[in-house]
C-alpha cells in the first residue's frame, strides 16, 4: 500500500471515529441506548487495528479519574443498598469509548473537533434554510427520509425525543424556525458552535471572521439559544481581552453600548424575553423538569443529603424504588451543572474542573485562556445536561492520557535492536 493510499485510509478512519463520538454524544440516533453505544464501540475497536502504531500510556490523571469514581460508586451502592450494573456498565463503556476515541485521533483530537463542527454546520444550513424558504420541504423529508431513520433499540419516548432526525440533521425543532442541526436541540448546537468557535480562537489562532469563524457565527444566530448568545459574548470579549486592555477608555464605551444593544435586544426579539420570562415563570412554580434554574435548584438540595459521595447516576438510587411513580417532570433534569454536582458529589466535581482545566492547559498552553475554556464549558453546561456523554468524558481525560512522541518511539527501538549511529527521526 502505497504512503498516500495509507493516509487516506487514515483520514477515513479518523472521520468516522469523530463522527462515532460525537454522535454518542449529541445524536438521537445514537445516544439514546447503551446498544448504540456498545456497536459504536466494536466499530471502533475494530477500526483502531488498521491505524498505525501509536504508543500512548494513561497517566495518574486517568487513575485518580477511575480512583475517584470507583471508591464514590461502592460508597453510594452501600450507603443506597442498590447495584446498579446496567448504569455502571454504560458508564465504564462510555469512559473506554472516550478513551479509545483519544487514543485513535491522538493530537489531532481538537483539530478534528472544529472541522467535524464545521462541516456539520454548513450541512445544517443546507436543510434549516430551504426549511425556512420552501413550506413542503421539511414535510417531505420527514415523512419519506427520517420515517426511515428511527433510533434502534429505544422503546420510551421521554420527554424530548421526536422522530423528524435524518441522523445528518434533526428537523424536530423546525416549529420554532431554530436550528438543531446534527444535535438533539438548538441548544446543544449552540454549545458545540461555541467550544468549535472558541478553539477555533485560542487553538488553531484563526481571525475571529475567519472562514470558519463566520460559519460557526452565523450558526449560532439561527438556533436562537438564550444562553448561546450570551456565551457568544463572553468568547468574543475574552478574544479581544488584549484590545480591551490597552483601550480602557473606548473598552467602557464599547460595554455600555454592548449593553444597552443587549436590552433592546431582550425587548425587540420576541423569542428572547418569552423565553427568559417563561424561565422565570416555571422558576416560580418549583417543576424541576421545566426550568433550567429549578433543576439546579433541585439538584442542589439533593447533593446536600450526600454532599460528598452525591446521589449515583442511576434513579432507582436517585429518587428511590417507586421512582416510576413519580411525575416525569420532577425527575427530569437539564441544568448540566446540577446534575454533575449531584451525582458524584462536590469533591468530584471539583477533581473534574482540575482535569478539564488540566486538558486546556495542555491544549491551549496559556493559563488565561485555559482557565476562559473552563469557565466556557461552565456556561454552557448549565442549560444542557453534558458532562456525562462520551464527548465530555474524552475532554476531561484528555489530560489523562499521554502520547509518546514518534521520534522517541523510533531512538527506543534502535537502542533495543543495537543500532549505532543514531539520528533523530521525527514522523
Amino acid at each position: 500500500m502505497t504512503a498516500a493510499a495509507y493516509d487516506k485510509r487514515e483520514h477515513y478512519i479518523d472521520g468516522i471515529t469523530m463522527f462515532l463520538l460525537i454522535g454518542n454524544t449529541a445524536n438521537p440516533f445514537f445516544y439514546r441506548s447503551v446498544g448504540m453505544l456498545s456497536i459504536s464501540f466494536i466499530v471502533l475497536f475494530i477500526l483502531s487495528y488498521f491505524k498505525k502504531g501509536r504508543q500512548v500510556r494513561l497517566n495518574k490523571y486517568f487513575y485518580i479519574y477511575i480512583g475517584t469514581l470507583v471508591t464514590l460508586q461502592i460508597l453510594q451502592t452501600l450507603v443506597s443498598h442498590i447495584f446498579p450494573l446496567k448504569t455502571f456498565f454504560g458508564e465504564y463503556l462510555r469512559i473506554g469509548f472516550a478513551v479509545l476515541s483519544i487514543t485513535m485521533l491522538g493530537q489531532r483530537f481538537f483539530d478534528l473537533f472544529v472541522r467535524f463542527v464545521y462541516v456539520f454546520a454548513v450541512i445544517s444550513l443546507w436543510f434549516f434554510i430551504p426549511s425556512l424558504l420552501i413550506k413542503g420541504f421539511a414535510p417531505f423529508m420527514i415523512k419519506h427520509v427520517a420515517s426511515h431513520t428511527l433510533a434502534p433499540f429505544v422503546s420510551d419516548e421521554g420527554l424530548y425525543t421526536n422522530k423528524e432526525n435524518i441522523i445528518i440533521y434533526n428537523f424536530g425543532q423546525l416549529d420554532l424556525h431554530r436550528n438543531s442541526g446534527f444535535y438533539w436541540e438548538p441548544g446543544s448546537h449552540g454549545g458545540f458552535l461555541l467550544i468549535a468557535l472558541f478553539l477555533n480562537l485560542f487553538y488553531r489562532k484563526e481571525a475571529l471572521l475567519s472562514k470558519y469563524n463566520k460559519i460557526f457565527l452565523i450558526t449560532i444566530l439561527t438556533t436562537l439559544s438564550t444562553t448561546t448568545y450570551l456565551a457568544v459574548f463572553f468568547v468574543v470579549l475574552v478574544y479581544l481581552k488584549e484590545f480591551f486592555l490597552k483601550r480602557p477608555a473606548l473598552s467602557l464605551f464599547i460595554l455600555l453600548v454592548l449593553g444597552a444593544s443587549s436590552f433592546l435586544l431582550y425587548n425587540k426579539l420576541e423569542f428572547l424575553n418569552k423565553k427568559i420570562d417563561k424561565q422565570i415563570e416555571y422558576s416560580n412554580k418549583g417543576v424541576p423538569g421545566e426550568s433550567r434554574f429549578n433543576s439546579f435548584l433541585a439538584d442542589m438540595k439533593m447533593m446536600s443529603e450526600h454532599p460528598f459521595i452525591g446521589t449515583g447516576r442511576n434513579i432507582e438510587m436517585k429518587f428511590g424504588k417507586n421512582f416510576y411513580n413519580i411525575d416525569a417532570r420532577q425527575t427530569h433534569r437539564n441544568n448540566g451543572l446540577g446534575v454533575l454536582m449531584s451525582t458524584y458529589g462536590i469533591l468530584f466535581f471539583c477533581l473534574w474542573l482540575l482535569l478539564l482545566y488540566r486538558t486546556f492547559y495542555i491544549v491551549l498552553l496559556n493559563k488565561m485562556n485555559a482557565l476562559m475554556g473552563v469557565t466556557l464549558i461552565l456556561i454552557i453546561g448549565f442549560s444542557e445536561d453534558y458532562f456525562f456523554k462520551v464527548f465530555f468524558i474524552a475532554l476531561v481525560l484528555y489530560c489523562g492520557v499521554t502520547f509518546v512522541p514518534s521520534e522517541i518511539r523510533k531512538r527506543s527501538r534502535k537502542l533495543q535492536l543495537g543500532i549505532s549511529g543514531e539520528r533523530r527521526v521525527t514522523v
